[in-house]
């Protein structure tokens, strides 16, 4: 994203943010509430578009498609995983990760096939047909991962993934992120959490609606100041 606002009325979220996610990194993006962190995240997902500035998801530019092409970039190139676990009460894992395919057309068998090589691939393969109150919070949240990466989206994005946990199950939810990256999933993740911020690869900072530093940007050096000016 390049020089990218939005507003929402009279309150600016974003001002000129510039970012870019190389296919294969691992990045946080941290920043206190209300730094535009979240807006930054709708915006990358598509899930909202800028005031101005420009965006691009594996190539394409969001502001030239319609809701209806945004839609099939998003449900083929992304994967999202929230704060809250969006677990239905009553309903086994197996099939919460199933109805993420349930308007693609494929075949009630594939769904739950499909659902149970991704939860597999989250260490759930023996809580299959656990309801959400028999299982923890961080293997929650390891079925909203699965959930997310049932169709291998290339690109995961983690709005505070670990913000309802206590600190042992967000580790373990870190370590997923982690291995999914590992096996080639680009990960974004979006925390207030300094220190969940300081185990990842590349770091971005964001205040005030602005990109205040990216670990992952070579800073230009300040020219030095001319001796007489500085008399």
């Amino acid at each position: 994203m390049t020089a990218v606002a939005k507003e929402y009325g009279e309150v600016t979220a974003l001002r000129g943010a510039d970012l870019t996610v190389r296919r294969g990194e691992l990045l946080a993006v941290v920043g206190p509430s209300g730094s535009g962190k979240s807006t930054l995240l709708n915006i990358m997902g598509t899930l909202d578009r800028p005031s101005a500035g420009t965006v691009r998801v594996d190539g394409h530019d969001i502001d030239a498609l319609s809701d209806r092409e945004l839609s099939a970039l998003r449900a083929g190139t992304i994967g999202f995983v929230f704060q809250q676990f969006h677990l239905a009460p009553g309903v086994p894992a197996l099939d919460s990760v199933a109805d993420g395919l349930l308007y693609s057309g494929t075949p009630r068998g594939q769904r739950r096939a499909a659902a149970e090589r991704a939860l597999r691939r989250v260490g759930l393969g023996h809580r299959l047909h656990h309801q959400p109150h028999q299982l923890s919070g961080g293997e929650k949240q390891r079925v909203a991962i699965a959930r997310a990466v049932l169709g291998d989206p290339p690109l995961l994005l983690a709005d505070e993934p670990t913000g309802a946990l206590d600190s042992r199950s967000g580790a373990v939810v870190i370590e997923l992120l982690n291995e999914l990256h590992e096996a080639g999933t680009t990960v974004v993740v979006i925390t207030h959490d300094r220190d969940i911020a300081a185990t990842l690869p590349r770091e971005v900072r964001v205040r005030d609606g602005r990109v205040e530093h990216d670990s992952g940007v070579r800073q230009t050096p300040r020219a030095p100041v001319p001796q007489e000016a500085a008399r």
